[in-house]
């Protein structure tokens, strides 16, 4: 069943924030996308940054959460964030 992750940055620093994620989704899923993938997007909107990768069911999104450039990703993110929350959303 495809699957969504959409992980919300609350922070008043978002260009930072803006600025990792757009580089990590060039870098990583534009270039060579993980096996599962669908899509992705980063947007921002009232102070929150918001990062939602699409993928064609759970176990695909699971691999790619535990591989280190998304970890590093998310915790340099996490630097300039006030609030971070994780949602799994069934599409």
């Amino acid at each position: 069943m495809p699957i969504a992750l959409k992980i919300t940055f609350e922070t008043s620093q978002a260009d930072h924030i803006l600025t990792q994620l757009r580089a990590y989704k060039e870098r990583e899923f534009d270039r060579n996308p993980p096996r599962g993938f669908i899509g992705a997007t980063v947007t921002e909107e009232d102070g929150k940054v918001i990062f939602r990768s699409d993928w064609e069911d759970d176990d695909a999104l699971e691999n790619t959460r535990d591989s280190a450039p998304f970890e590093a990703c998310l915790d340099l993110c996490d630097i300039y964030a006030d609030d971070r929350s994780d949602e799994k959303v069934e599409l």
